[in-house]
């Protein structure tokens, strides 16, 4: 117990750390200006606390692919090269402390300290190198978001348990990483661990703390979590207008919804805050991304969580879907002053994307650092420049072999995700690809089927009543960020469904944004909101065939009758024959009666006078 807690206290401390280490000023002195106080209150800390901790996890992925490099350069391997893992291993643990360090200096700075005065006097080569005022502290509402969420951890953890997947081959792969590294055709041994995911390289050199392989270091999707939250508590005093106190009240209600709606529906499941599944990763990552982008102004924070959306598919391939939403989004904004060069104009986000890499050398680098480190990782692995995709290798001999690619690709992605893990498919059909009439039909059975039927019907009413709006009077449309973000959902939906793996999991964002989507419409539109919900429930309810609250049914039962003397007390309103001295009652043939109609009771009270199961 004292480890976990000492570990806990040092996963805190390295969040601090992550957010600390996007702030150190060089050198710092005041403007005259004022440009360095505007710049540091254009800051979110959400934003920083996510840049902080995709840098360091693309440090440790170069620092532990570079022994298999050398391998694969030398031509030779075996003890040295272990060594020379375990050494680069360290290094990313040495890190983590020195952020944990530096999260206990920004603590200091932050608080009340009867020794902060002292602090301050310390003569240190920090202090000689950037200046006393280097360390920029944690500001009240930072400090406990950060401390609530492991608080939360540490209360929770106990009642819940790993994620399948996570058994499967998200902590075999981070075990494996931690003893021997990225080894040259890992994706062999397993093909999961030929999967490339930013998150697990980070989690080794937190894993390393821990004495025991039994003990796991907390989650880094409590980071991600704190990131999305950060990312709306602190831009609430930024999207607020002062000149209209009840526009103010409005706006912040609707990012304080928008937050409740992403905890509620963008977390698939409470055992991701124990688990290293990167799903729920691009879920917090995306609807932090898409927040900045629809509810703050053009500067700063915007451009920073566009550059950041770019590092998506390192998260997972799938997040490469959020990024396409979060370009599109983007785009349609730009559209307007882009009206006299539409040609051109489709490649302005990219353009802008460019501009503001080359304006900031440092995300420039990190941005081909990280591809470059992403493909050298896959190529070690697996032999693929994007593994499992089939056309982009193999690459050596130590390659997976084509054909096995395509049968993963195909048969344990795509059409895995397609079914109810239940639904066995004949061996003939399972690794084929698949054409719409084979397997839609029956996807759209399954539980999957029907939530992602709900996702694109829901997405659907929405566009076309905004659109409606749209053309009838364009003056009754007050919020245009809302009709593009609906009219950029809806093909985003479709590509899940029909082109990508359709496993909601991999998606929880969607239905996230769609739940915001309907708190929107019920603060602007009352009255329409509820006309739209009452429709969109009632065609669902006729395409599912099935009411909106279904009870389990028909049950078997069985048909008795019990002497009134024997229930004692009851006094029976069923009608039965003035003569009878029995009462007809029925008794499932399981333990429960669920929808059988009344009187029904698993229990007969005996003659003794004690209950009698009746299905035993």
């Amino acid at each position: 117990m004292a480890n976990q807690l000492a570990m806990v206290v040092v996963f805190v401390l390295f969040s601090f750390g992550l957010l600390t280490a996007t702030r150190l000023r060089t050198r710092f002195r005041p403007s005259d200006d004022g440009q360095a106080g505007k710049d540091f209150e254009e800051r979110n800390d959400g934003l920083d606390l996510l840049a902080g901790l995709i840098a360091f996890g693309v440090g440790c992925n170069v620092l532990l692919i570079l022994p298999a490099l050398m391998e694969l350069l030398s031509g030779s391997g075996g003890r040295p090269i272990l060594m020379l893992h375990r050494f680069c291993s360290g290094l990313t643990t040495a890190t983590a402390l020195l952020l944990a360090l530096l999260g206990g200096l920004a603590l200091l700075q932050s608080s009340r300290w009867p020794g902060r005065m002292t602090f301050h006097a310390i003569a240190s080569p920090l202090a000689s190198r950037f200046g006393t005022l280097a360390i920029s502290p944690i500001n009240g509402a930072t400090l406990r978001v950060l401390t609530f969420v492991p608080a939360v951890y540490l209360l929770s953890a106990p009642y819940l348990g790993l994620q399948y997947d996570t058994g499967l081959y998200h902590l075999p792969s981070l075990l494996h990483f931690q003893t021997f590294g990225p080894e040259v055709g890992l994706a062999n041994f397993h093909f999961s661990f030929g999967f490339f995911n930013l998150q697990q390289f980070a989690q080794v050199s937190l894993q390393n703390l821990s004495p025991s392989r039994f003990i796991l270091a907390p989650s880094l999707n409590l980071i991600f979590l704190e990131a999305f939250i950060l990312t709306v508590v602190s831009s609430l005093s930024a999207i607020q207008q002062p000149e209209t106190p009840n526009r103010s009240r409005q706006i912040t209600t609707r990012a304080l919804l928008y937050l409740c709606t992403g905890l509620i529906f963008g977390i698939q499941s409470l055992n991701s805050l124990v688990s290293f599944d990167a799903d729920f990763a691009v879920s917090m990552t995306t609807l932090m991304l898409i927040y900045v982008l629809y509810f703050c102004c053009p500067g700063q924070r915007r451009a920073q969580a566009l550059a950041l959306s770019l590092f998506l598919p390192l998260l997972k391939l799938s997040g490469a879907l959020g990024l396409a939403l979060i370009l599109l989004l983007e785009f349609l904004r730009q559209v307007p002053g882009l009206k006299f060069n539409r040609w051109r104009g489709v490649f302005g986000v990219v353009g802008l994307c460019r501009r503001e890499l080359k304006t900031k050398q440092a995300l420039a680098g990190a941005f081909l650092l990280a591809y470059a480190s992403m493909v050298a990782t896959n190529l070690i692995t697996s032999g693929y420049l994007v593994f499992p995709i089939p056309f982009t290798g193999p690459w050596g001999d130590h390659a997976v072999p084509l054909a096995s690619t395509k049968f993963i690709r195909s048969a344990l992605v795509t059409n895995y995700a397609r079914f109810d893990d239940n639904v066995s498919l004949s061996a003939s059909l399972y690794p084929k690809h698949l054409s719409l009439s084979d397997w839609l039909p029956r996807f759209l059975s399954t539980s999957r089927g029907q939530l992602m039927t709900f996702w694109i019907i829901a997405a659907m009413a929405l566009f076309l009543v905004l659109a409606a709006m749209t053309i009838a009077n364009r003056r009754l449309l007050r919020e245009r960020r809302l009709l593009h973000l609906s009219l950029c959902l809806l093909p985003i939906t479709f590509l899940a469904l029909l082109v990508l793996p359709p496993n909601p999991r991999f998606f929880p964002w969607i239905g996230s944004l769609i739940g915001f989507e309907f708190t929107e419409l019920v603060i602007l539109y009352p009255a329409l909101s509820l006309l739209t919900s009452a429709i969109l429930m009632s065609l669902l309810s006729v395409r599912l065939q099935r009411s909106l609250l279904k009870s389990t049914g028909p049950e078997p039962y069985s048909d008795r009758s019990v002497p009134s003397d024997r229930l004692y007390g009851w006094h029976s309103r069923q009608e039965s024959p003035a003569d009878s001295k029995e009462i007809p009652i029925r008794s499932p043939r399981q333990d429960k009666c669920w929808s059988i109609q009344p009187p029904c009771t698993p229990y007969i009270p005996s003659a003794e006078g004690r209950s009698k199961l009746t299905t035993k």
